[in-house]
């Protein structure tokens, strides 16, 4: 029986500019007009609009020659990764005046829903800033809402230490206070690292602080999630509002270009600096160059932070 499983290609406009990775789903046995046919499922809204199937031609890369493949062969384990993804080209005659759109434009971004009882939410979180240290503040609504997204607490509640506390105080001074003459906030504009050992709670901190920025900051919030326990795979979470309401998305077993993708489209409606990212379990390294504008991180890696860039 023939297992499904990701088909990574890169699209190559008529120009010659070629656009983030994607991927599709596929039988092990299907051939390259079956995989053709769904690519152009995905990208057909980025495409002209006199664009057919039979316009795409598939190649592949080896050592460095581009070999087109014929519509009747099959994939076989061609495409598994990014760095081994097939190129789909559009050919020039097919191309509009202007350049094909980039594969972020024909993937739509999730609907939201509105969030409900906002109002419980904000309680549990609003006042971070104040938490009494040595002591359990219950937060069941987030616990239960991140449970399906990595998880954030055991039991629905989290233990606040005087560590905690100085790292919220930090992270907030450095995002909103205003510098004055006197007092220059040298934090500003600087992406926030939080490092420490495995399973003292900066996943938890930057959950909570999520919900914080929405609630208190009233911020638009995408956290992006790399999940290494058994059987989780990475997610993302969007909080915001529209209309005055608080709506939120979700999107399981979430593939970097999908998050990136997402991420620019966010980007594209609102401005960069109306969507904070925030970024979980991440080694700073390996981030995906769509998402390196981030506002916080929480790994437990080591990061070299001597760039003027961090704090």
């Amino acid at each position: 029986m023939a297992m499904a499983r990701e088909v990574w290609f890169h699209l190559v406009d008529g120009d010659g500019k070629e656009h983030s990775a994607n991927f599709v789903d596929l039988q092990d046995n299907a051939s390259v007009a079956r995989f053709r046919k769904a690519v152009f499922a995905v990208v057909s809204r980025a495409l002209p609009a006199n664009a057919i199937e039979s316009d795409l031609t598939v190649f592949a890369t080896t050592n460095g020659v581009k070999q087109k493949l014929e519509e009747d062969s099959p994939i076989g384990a061609r495409g598994g990764s990014e760095t081994d993804a097939l190129i789909v080209e559009v050919p020039q005659q097919r191309v509009a005046p202007r350049a094909v759109a980039p594969v972020a434009e024909s993937i739509a971004l999730p609907s939201t829903t509105a969030l409900n009882e906002p109002e419980k939410y904000a309680e549990e979180c609003i006042s971070l800033t104040e938490w009494a240290i040595d002591a359990a503040h219950e937060i069941p609504l987030i616990w239960k809402f991140m449970s399906s997204l990595g998880g954030c607490t055991s039991n629905g509640k989290i233990f606040w230490r005087l560590e905690d506390k100085q790292v919220v105080s930090i992270l907030v001074d450095g995002w909103f206070r205003e510098s004055t003459p006197g007092n220059i906030n040298v934090r500003a504009n600087k992406k926030s690292i939080l490092m420490g050992s495995p399973g003292i709670g900066k996943s938890t901190l930057l959950c909570v602080m999520a919900f914080y920025l929405v609630f208190k900051h009233k911020k638009n919030v995408l956290v992006y999630r790399r999940l290494t326990e058994f059987e989780q795979e990475n997610c993302l979470l969007y909080m915001g509002y529209e209309d005055g309401k608080v709506v939120q998305f979700a999107v399981q077993r979430c593939k970097a270009p999908n998050a990136i993708n997402i991420y620019e489209m966010l980007i594209r409606e609102q401005g960069i600096s109306n969507v904070w990212l925030l970024l979980d379990g991440f080694r700073y390294q390996d981030i995906p160059e769509g998402v390196q504008t981030f506002k916080m991180l929480a790994t437990s890696q080591q990061v070299n932070l001597k760039s003027q860039e961090l704090y």
